[in-house]
């Protein structure tokens, strides 16, 4: 993520383990802060999450989860699990003299995050907004990685499986996982991601074109390499761990946008939260896929401006 002229201010946030966070705050520091959480495992965050929001009108909070965009060091797995991350997300906050309640923002991974943070501390979320949502469930990370996107996805499924020896095909993850942590693992970064990519979008020129990119740079080689991470632990997390949790979030107004043709996160989880939180909860159904196509961007945008204030 770059600075631009309404970045306040950037840093380096030392917490622990050998790990140092980057962040940005952005936009009107007298606004309410918002802590906007990036997807993958391991994506970073960059330039175009700052469009769903208004400079004048909000005060952002973006980092970099450990191991992953400007964050340091690159790439390392120790220590980096999910009840690390929420632990940095309230450090950032100390350090930042933030003492008002925070709304909180996030999407696909991202939204796990936001969840798993609310669910520590909902004494300290005043509001959420998440999409794409992703609960972290084997059952959820089994769907993309052991064979159910194939019915819509034979062409990326295919690729995907093909690296797999046959003993290891009852557990893709732990093949790939192995494969991300040799030193020329690009090919293997490379299938991993165009399986999931593909998935991503309703629109079959973007998808075709997933399907054939071929250069690897460091933030697809760190998505990969964090995303198994995770996956190979269940995202650190005892299964259902968030709905079973979900009471917690009951008082906290949350608005969840989800796409009605998400193939990689399905619409199904979204609706199962949605239940479970009850009365404080919104669901709002679009016609996107995973991607922030132009259905899920506008109405994202469009809830940011009118329930962040």
């Amino acid at each position: 993520m770059n600075e631009d002229t309404y970045t306040i201010a950037t840093g380096m946030l030392a917490v622990g383990d050998g790990h140092e966070i980057y962040y940005q705050t952005w936009g009107n520091p007298k606004a309410r802060p918002i802590f906007s959480l990036h997807g993958g495992p391991g994506a970073g965050t960059s330039d175009k999450h700052k469009l769903s929001f208004d400079p004048k009108k909000h005060f952002v909070v973006f980092h970099d989860q450990r191991g992953c965009g400007k964050s340091l060091p690159y790439g390392k797995l120790e220590a980096n699990s999910t009840d690390k991350l929420v632990e940095d997300i309230e450090a950032l906050r100390e350090h930042l003299g933030i003492t008002d309640k925070v709304f909180v923002f996030g999407g696909s991974w991202g939204s796990t995050l936001a969840l798993a943070y609310s669910v520590a501390h909902p004494e300290r979320v005043e509001k959420l907004l998440i999409f794409g949502v992703y609960l972290g469930t084997k059952a959820e990370t089994d769907y993309i990685q052991q064979g159910g996107l194939a019915t819509h996805f034979p062409d990326s499924w295919q690729q995907y499986i093909d690296r797999v020896p046959a003993d290891m095909r009852d557990n893709t993850v732990a093949f790939y996982y192995e494969k991300m942590q040799e030193p020329d693992s690009d090919d293997y970064v490379r299938s991993w991601l165009i399986n999931e990519s593909s998935a991503s979008t309703i629109d079959p020129d973007v998808a075709n074109t997933a399907l054939s990119f071929t250069e690897i740079d460091d933030k697809a080689r760190s998505t990969a390499l964090l995303e198994t991470h995770y996956f190979m632990s269940d995202c650190f997390m005892p299964d259902n761990y968030i709905l079973d949790n979900a009471k917690k979030l009951e008082n906290i107004p949350t608005v969840i946008v989800q796409g009605r043709f998400d193939h990689v996160c399905p619409p199904e989880t979204a609706y199962k939260l949605a239940q479970k939180i009850g009365d404080a909860c919104h669901l709002h159904f679009v016609p996107s896929g995973h991607a922030r196509e132009a259905a899920m961007r506008e109405t994202i945008r469009a809830y940011t401006w009118s329930i962040f204030e």
